[in-house]
C-alpha cells in the first residue's frame, strides 16, 4: 500500500519509510527530554559532556542516518524544500560552521554546526510524510503522555530520584530537573488540544489526559512552564479561528490589555501621587510564581559573560565554544559563582557571545521571517499556522532566561527547527497545490 503522491512529480512514501518517520518523531523526544544515556545519574557529570559523549553520538547519528535515508529517496521534493527555506535560517547555519575558523575550540565548534544540520535533515523528512502536522501531533502525544506516567510512577515509587527536595519538593520524575518536566506537562496540554481540533476526540478521554497533564504540570512546581501553557493555548485558540485573528479583533484585544494597564497605572498614582518603579510592579508577578525580582540571581551570570563579549562582540567567540564546564573558557565563571553553570540562562546573550552582533541579527531576522511565514500560512491552514505560532512565542519568550535557541539537542531547539521548516514546506506545498488543483496534497487540511 501506498500514499497519493503530492503532485505528478512527487514519489510516493511507502509503509516502512513512514514507519521511519513516525521512529523518528518518538525516539527524538525521548533523546531530548530522558536523561542523556538514559541514565538518572544526577551528580552533572553527564550533563558536562552530553554532546560529546558516545551514548549521544549514537542515538542522534543513528536518526540523522535514518533522515538521510529518507531524503535520499526523494530528492526532487528535499531540493524543492531546500531552496524555499528561511534564508535566514540558512545563512545561521553557514555563519555557525565559519565561526570555527576563528574559535579557540574549532573541532568543538564545527561538531556542534553540524549538529544543527542534522536536525534540520530530520526536519526535512518529516515534511515528506503524508499529513506532517497530523503524525507529529499524534507521535509527541503518546510519547509525551507516556513520559508523564513514567514521571508519576518515579515520583511515588522512587522519590530519591524522582522528586528533587533541593528544589523544596518538586518533582522531576523522569526526566534530568523540574523544568523539563513542566516543558513536557505543557506541551502535552497543548497537543491535545491541538488533536481535539485536528480530529475527533472523546470529551471524558480530553478531560482526563488534560488534567492529569496539569497536575503534573502543578507537582512540577515550574513558573516558566505554567507560563507556557496559558500563552500558548490563548495564541493557538487566538489565531486558529478567523472570527478570532481577524485585524479588528486583534486590535480590540490589544486595547483591552493596553487600557487594564492603564487603569492599573492611574489608581497607582492615585494613590501614591507617582508613578511606579520597576520593582514595583516586579516584585508583585514574580512573587506570584516564587521569584525574585532580580531574576534568582541570573544577572550575576550576565555581567560575567558580558566581560567576555567585549572581547569579540562583532563575531563572537565561536559556536558552541564558551559553556564546557569545568576548565573550559567559563572557568571564571564558575570561580566567581562558585558553583558550575552551563548557559547564561539568557539564551540572547549566548548568541551574542558565542556568535557575535553579526550572529545575534541573523537570528532576529530568522524570527521575524518565521513571523511573516506563519502570517502567509495563515491564509492557508489556519490550525497549522497557529500551532506554529504557539511554538515560535514558546521559544522567543523562554530564551530569554533559559538558552534553547539554536543550542544542541534540546527539545525546544530541535522543535524550533522543525518548525522552522515545517512553516516553509507546508506553504510551498500549500502554493504549488492552488497552482495544479488537480494534485492530491499531502498537507494538513485548511480548517
Amino acid at each position: 500500500m501506498t500514499i497519493p503522491p503530492v503532485s505528478d512529480q512527487f514519489k510516493p512514501m511507502q509503509d516502512y519509510e513512514i514507519l521511519l518517520i513516525r521512529a523518528m518523531v518518538v525516539l527524538f523526544a525521548i533523546f531530548s527530554l530522558l536523561p542523556y544515556g538514559i541514565s538518572w545519574d544526577y551528580a552533572g557529570t553527564s550533563a558536562l559532556t552530553m554532546e560529546g559523549s558516545l551514548t549521544t553520538k549514537l542515538e542522534w547519528g543513528s536518526l540523522f542516518l535514518v533522515a538521510l535515508f529518507v531524503l535520499s529517496k526523494h530528492l526532487p521534493e528535499v531540493l524543492k524544500d531546500l531552496r524555499s527555506l528561511n534564508p535566514f535560517l540558512v545563512l545561521v547555519l553557514v555563519w555557525c560552521v565559519l565561526s570555527s575558523i576563528w574559535s579557540p575550540l574549532p573541532a568543538v565548534t564545527f561538531k556542534r554546526a553540524i549538529q544543527l544540520y542534522g536536525i534540520v535533515l530530520i526536519g526535512l523528512s518529516i515534511q515528506l510524510a503524508p499529513r506532517p502536522l497530523h503524525l507529529i501531533v499524534n507521535c509527541l502525544i503518546y510519547t509525551l503522555m507516556s513520559m508523564l506516567a513514567l514521571s508519576l510512577v518515579m515520583a511515588v515509587a522512587v522519590p530519591s530520584i524522582g522528586i528533587d527536595y533541593e528544589l523544596g519538593g518538586a518533582w522531576r520524575g523522569a526526566l534530568s530537573q523540574k523544568n523539563e518536566l513542566g516543558q513536557v506537562a505543557a506541551m502535552a496540554i497543548l497537543l491535545w488540544q491541538v488533536k481535539a481540533c485536528l480530529e475527533k476526540v472523546d470529551f471524558k478521554l480530553l478531560l482526563f489526559v488534560i488534567m492529569f497533564s496539569f497536575f503534573m504540570l502543578v507537582m512540577s512546581k515550574s513558573s516558566t512552564s505554567m507560563i507556557i501553557t496559558l500563552s500558548t493555548s490563548g495564541i493557538f485558540h487566538l489565531l486558529r479561528k478567523r472570527r478570532l485573528s481577524s485585524d479588528y479583533s486583534i486590535t480590540r484585544v490589544l486595547l483591552s490589555l493596553l487600557c487594564v494597564i492603564l487603569i492599573a497605572v492611574y489608581i497607582f498614582y492615585m494613590q501614591e501621587s507617582r508613578f511606579p518603579t520597576w520593582p514595583e510592579i516586579s516584585a508583585p508577578i514574580a512573587g506570584i510564581f516564587g521569584k525574585g525580582s532580580d531574576l534568582t540571581g541570573r544577572t550575576d551570570i550576565w555581567d560575567l559573560v558580558w566581560l567576555e563579549i567585549e572581547r569579540h562582540w562583532v563575531l563572537g567567540l565561536g559556536y558552541g565554544a564558551f559553556w564546557l564546564g569545568p576548565d573550559s573558557l567559563s572557568q571564571f565563571v564558575i570561580d566567581a559563582l562558585n558553583w558550575i553553570p552551563l548557559q547564561s540562562h539568557n539564551g540572547y546573550l549566548d548568541i551574542l557571545n558565542e556568535q557575535g552582533l553579526i550572529g545575534l541579527a541573523l537570528c532576529i531576522l530568522t524570527l521575524l521571517v518565521q513571523v511573516r511565514m506563519l502570517v502567509l500560512l495563515s491564509h492557508k491552514d489556519r490550525i497549522q499556522a497557529a500551532f506554529w505560532s504557539a511554538m515560535l512565542l514558546v521559544v522567543v519568550v523562554t530564551n530569554f532566561t533559559e538558552s534553547s535557541l539554536f543550542r544542541g539537542f534540546g527539545f525546544q531547539n530541535v522543535f524550533f527547527i522543525f518548525a522552522l521548516v515545517a512553516v516553509t514546506s507546508a506553504t510551498r506545498r500549500l502554493n504549488q497545490d492552488e497552482e495544479n488543483p488537480d494534485s492530491e496534497s499531502n498537507q494538513d487540511s485548511v480548517s
